[in-house]
């Protein structure tokens, strides 16, 4: 058994208030498990813009809501995905991020990858 820990950027720049829009999603690859340990959004504006994002966990079959839905990210600040540590995602499990801004969002998820 391998462990394998690897930290991943979601990086979203430009996202309009009227549409939604998946920012980014980590999957699972064939033949390994994914254990969630963090998952922070972080603002990227430079203004006073807010932002807003949704974490959602898919297990392979049902997508969950982690953060609650339109989660506000405020300007220079950072949110932790509180709930989305500590699951362990099946093969095909992902973990999705969908942001609601007008300003850029960054995610930083932790996860260990077990083959």
């Amino acid at each position: 058994m391998a462990f394998t820990a690897t930290q991943y950027l979601i990086k979203a720049s430009s996202i309009t208030s009227t549409t939604t829009a998946t920012v980014g999603s980590y999957t699972v690859p064939a033949a390994t498990r994914g254990m969630v340990i963090a998952v922070t959004v972080a603002s990227t504006a430079t203004g006073n813009g807010m932002n807003y994002a949704d974490v959602d966990i898919y297990d392979g079959s049902t997508t969950y809501s982690i953060s609650g839905k339109k989660m506000p990210v405020y300007p220079g600040g950072s949110v932790i995905a509180v709930g989305a540590e500590k699951h362990v995602l099946p093969t095909g499990g992902a973990l999705y991020v969908t942001a609601y801004a007008t300003f850029g969002i960054n995610v930083v998820a932790t996860i260990v990858e077990v083959t």
